[in-house]
């Protein structure tokens, strides 16, 4: 029976393994388009064909979003098979989370076009720290715009006004994305071949995991 009890738990972790393992490569394939900009344009271009680049970061929305509902089905032991799982949260609301990520790409585009203009054409220092802060503040919002979009059905409006204030008004949950992100990052510097099969999978658990409490919040409201 002790054996038993070991082979069941043995078993148990393959599966999240494997769970984690085929959420990830699902999210890799759904953003083919950004990793075939890099590949043939490389990063050092971002900058100069950042419209592109934006572009191809669009199909992202509703790939970080499939992975977060896994993610979330997994922290609450309600998850099923890894396809069925992702499928069902990418093709959930599938034209509105693209809607919001391609919202989300042009605020990005709009702010990072006039901190070069307030910084190299017409120089103003205040409407360039302006400009860097809505450029910081749309990028860190990202993980909760997308829990958001993969946990309630809201429309695209509601859920940028949710996801900013949950930005400002839990920093400690900000900081905390943050965190994740820096952990994924640290751990593809230190052995980059074995991360890249699981880092989109870990950074969604994260968020989903530490962002529980603000779930069940907003839940109870």
């Amino acid at each position: 029976m002790e054996e038993l009890f070991h082979m069941e738990k043995i078993s148990g972790l393959c599966e999240k393994v494997c769970y984690f393992f085929t959420i990830n490569i699902l999210f890799i394939v759904s953003n083919l388009p950004v990793l075939l900009f890099l590949l043939f344009v490389g990063a050092a271009q971002i900058r100069e064909c950042l419209p592109l680049f934006l572009l191809c970061l669009v199909p992202m929305a509703p790939a970080l979003s499939s992975v977060m509902y896994g993610m979330n089905r997994l922290i609450h032991g309600a998850e099923g098979g890894a396809f069925h799982d992702y499928k069902k949260g990418y093709c959930t609301d599938f034209f509105q989370k693209i809607g919001l990520g391609a919202g989300q790409m042009l605020v990005i585009l709009l702010c990072w076009t006039n901190i070069e203009f307030f910084t190299l054409q017409v120089r103003s220092f205040p409407l360039t720290i302006v400009f860097i802060i809505l450029f910081a503040a749309a990028v860190l919002v990202t993980p909760n715009l997308y829990m958001l979009a993969s946990r309630y059905q809201m429309k695209n409006m509601q859920i940028a006004k949710a996801a900013v204030v949950l930005l400002i008004g839990k920093p400690v949950f900000t900081l905390g994305n943050v965190v994740a992100l820096g952990i994924v990052l640290a751990a593809f510097e230190i052995s980059a071949g074995t991360t890249v099969l699981f880092m989109g999978s870990i950074y969604g658990f994260l968020v989903m995991f530490m962002n529980q409490g603000i779930m069940r919040e907003l839940e109870n409201r």
